[in-house]
């Protein structure tokens, strides 16, 4: 019984990531979603925390973040 709890667990939350594979996609689903590019990391988490009601907050709070203005681990790229 447990394995079968443990395996559907794991199927669900792979089609769930499979779904919003990425940032953009996930993004889409909500309205007046703030620029990361020039907003702080606090700022938009708690953005997240106000707008986001669903199961996806913490990938939507990860897909902002990772973009954020004060972010140290962001990759600075030429053109973005």
């Amino acid at each position: 019984m447990k394995n079968k709890i443990i395996v559907s667990f794991i199927m669900i939350s792979f089609l769930t990531s499979s779904v919003y594979a990425d940032c953009a996609s996930l993004l889409a689903n909500y309205k007046r979603v703030p620029d990361p590019s020039v907003k702080t990391m606090k700022q938009l988490k708690r953005w997240v925390d106000r707008k986001v009601k669903d199961g996806n907050a913490k990938a939507v709070e990860e897909c902002l973040v990772s973009k954020a203005a004060d972010n140290p681990n962001k990759a600075t790229v030429a053109g973005n």
